[in-house]
Parts: C-alpha cells; sequence; structure tokens
C-alpha cells in the first residue's frame, strides 16, 4: 500500500518540483543565506486542538523524537478554536524562520480552506510542505446493541428509525466524512456537531447518537471490552487491526476514500535549505522504532515523504474535498 501510495505521489512531486523552482520567491532565493547553525534555539510546534486528544498525542510523540534529531526541544502548543483554523492561522502569520511550525491535519489542512472561504489562509499559499508524518483510516461505528452487523444493516435499519451521527465538530473530518457516506450509501441520517470527538464518543455510548466516525485510538477500549463494534472502515484496504471489518469502498463500489492524517507545514517564505533540513530531521524521527511503535498503538500507519512528494499530497486532498464540498453543500452553521 505504501509503496502504490508514494508511486502516485511521485510523478505529482516532479510537476510540483518544476514549479516551486519557476515561481522561487525572494525568501527561498535567500535559503543560501540560512544561517547553518539552524535550529539554533528551541521550536515551537502548534497544535490546533485541545492537549489530550489524539492529535495532541501524536503531536507530542513526535515533537520528543524530532527534538532528539535537531539537537533543539520542539515544544508543542495547543492553539485551539474553530475547527482547527485558530491555530493555523497563527502560524500562517508567524515568522517564515523554521522555528514555528504547525501540526496539520485532514481538518485544518484538508477541509478547512476550501469550507471556509473567508479564512486567513490557504493550504497550498500559506504554508511550506515539510512532510507527512502518517495517517489512520476512520471507523464507522456503534454501540453493539444496536440489532446491526454492517454498515448495510445499518443504512437498512435507518429507514425505519430515526438515526444520527456525532462528529468532532462542524466542518471536521467526521462531519464531511459522514456527509458524503450519506450521499454514497443513499440514507439520510442527522449530523449532530460536538466541541471535539470525547464528547461525541460519550453520546454514542449513552445512546444518543448512533454513529460516529472516529480513529481507532479513542474506541480500542471499547472495542475490547464489546460495548461498540465497527460497522465498516474508510480506507483505501482493508485496516490491518480489523481485517475482518469492511471497507466503505467494498460495499458500495465507489471511490470513497477517507483517512485522518498528520503532517508537518512551516509559514510560506520559510528557506528552502530550512525546510529541507526538517524533513530530513522529520524522516529520521519517522525511521525511529520506538516511534514507529508508538504510532501503530495509535492507530497511524507511518507516512514518510519529501517535500514534494507533501506538496503533492496537499494539493490531491485540497483538490478532493473541495469538489465534495462543492457537490454535498454539508452545513456548517
Amino acid at each position: 500500500m505504501r509503496g502504490r501510495f508514494r508511486q502516485t505521489l511521485a510523478g505529482l512531486a516532479a510537476c510540483i518540483t518544476t514549479l516551486h523552482l519557476a515561481t522561487a520567491t525572494p525568501a527561498a532565493a535567500q535559503s543560501a543565506a540560512t544561517p547553518l547553525d539552524f535550529p539554533s534555539r528551541p521550536l515551537t510546534l502548534v497544535v490546533p486542538f485541545p492537549p489530550g486528544g489524539p492529535t495532541d498525542t501524536g503531536a507530542r510523540l513526535v515533537a520528543k523524537t524530532l527534538g532528539r534529531v535537531l539537537g533543539q526541544p520542539v515544544v508543542v502548543e495547543n492553539r485551539p478554536g474553530a475547527g482547527g483554523t485558530v491555530g493555523s492561522t497563527h502560524v500562517a502569520r508567524a515568522p517564515a524562520d523554521g522555528y514555528t511550525l504547525l501540526w496539520g491535519s485532514t481538518s485544518s489542512l484538508g477541509v478547512a480552506p476550501e469550507l471556509y472561504p473567508n479564512l486567513e489562509y490557504h493550504t497550498l499559499k500559506s504554508f511550506e510542505p515539510v512532510g507527512l508524518v502518517g495517517r489512520a483510516p476512520i471507523l464507522l461505528t456503534t454501540r453493539s446493541d444496536l440489532p446491526v452487523n454492517d454498515l448495510k444493516d445499518f443504512v437498512a435499519y435507518s429507514r425505519n428509525h430515526d438515526v444520527a451521527y456525532g462528529s468532532a465538530g462542524n466542518g471536521s473530518i467526521n462531519h464531511l466524512a459522514g456527509e458524503w457516506l450519506k450521499e454514497v450509501a443513499g440514507f439520510n441520517m442527522l449530523h449532530v456537531p460536538y466541541k471535539g470527538g470525547a464528547p461525541a464518543l460519550a453520546d454514542l455510548l449513552g445512546g444518543r447518537v448512533q454513529l460516529t466516525l472516529e480513529t481507532i485510538a479513542p474506541i480500542a477500549s471499547h472495542l475490547q471490552a464489546g460495548t461498540l463494534k465497527v460497522l465498516a472502515t474508510t480506507g483505501g484496504e482493508r485496516f490491518e487491526a480489523l481485517p475482518q471489518v469492511p471497507t466503505v469502498k467494498e460495499l458500495y463500489g465507489n471511490d470513497f476514500e477517507v483517512y485522518s492524517w498528520l503532517g508537518v507545514v512551516a509559514p510560506a517564505g520559510t528557506p528552502r535549505t530550512v525546510v529541507e533540513k526538517l524533513n530530513a530531521a522529520l524522516r529520521e524521527a519517522q525511521a525511529d522504532p520506538e516511534l514507529q511503535a508508538q504510532m501503530q498503538a495509535a492507530g497511524l500507519t507511518v507516512m514518510p515523504t519529501t517535500t514534494d512528494e507533501f506538496a503533492a499530497f496537499l494539493k490531491g486532498e485540497v483538490d478532493k474535498w473541495g469538489a465534495l464540498i462543492r457537490k454535498t453543500k454539508p452545513q456548517i452553521n
């Protein structure tokens, strides 16, 4: 799977490399003047979500190993709000020196720029891609006592029962995946936005919503306890941790493929040599066996990329979610 993923990115990356060289900014042209001792002080990794969640946990794991590789601490700073756009805007406005980085995600970099046209940043214009960190499929999860065995059963159940799904908030990847799911499976369910994934999960357990779309980390203990069950997954292939569970793509024969991914970007104009040094350090950190084991335990597949491969990946995500948003017109009020 990773081999095909990298092969797809390689062709796109070649085009982006050419474009980058042809449209180099003055800041990029100054990269040769970058201090050779970078980094000479601690770096800040801004997480645009609250502390304690899976996104924050992943950032802290990577920051610790990345700091060891760089020889300087990488300090995690949480700046939550508005679906990740508050912290992302902060980084977009930060000095382009490589010392302030964004822990980007599907929601903040793939979805938000197309969902909120008045944002002060855009993924493809406001940031320099450093590298993809990892990705995980989303699990369509319900209570074990709901009388359904798989997603098609759930869709049939919805014909005679009111059903609702909980998300981590308007504009979140869970929200957009849920709207896309309704379209491809041809059924209706109410969207209930929460302020984060934890309260959505609590209401699923309490029976106030019938479905959540979440990665495995927050629900693993409930799966083991038998209180929740997974109806389908959203990856391009079956999830290794749950090989018996089919994908939405298998069930409905369409292009439905959704991952919750994480990556690092720097403010636009950050010198190329700094970006490349950060990318090399990130890839070295990703090769660390301890970090790989920790990420795997969190349900994430480590996905190292070059800067140009990550640029191609980001463009693909913005294009995909932009097209879906224009088609489904999700309600975000």
